[in-house]
């Protein structure tokens, strides 16, 4: 789904790293370096990052009834 707004457990604000977390890991970096990097030190917070899946482009190609 869509990345949340913020971190569900601490409420820091991480969707704003989202597309470039996306667009590094994508290109092979490693997923600790670009976390380190964008100041994502929390467990929570990382969770949120690393467990989020893109499922926008496979439920947008269903049609509502």
């Amino acid at each position: 789904m869509i990345i949340p707004i913020r971190c569900w457990s601490c409420g820091k604000p991480i969707a704003h790293l989202w597309e470039e977390f996306d667009s590094r890991s994508k290109k092979g970096e490693s997923k600790k370096e670009i976390l380190d990097e964008l100041g994502i030190d929390r467990y929570c917070c990382r969770a949120m990052m690393m467990g989020n899946v893109e499922l926008l482009d496979t439920i947008a190609q269903f049609k509502k009834t």
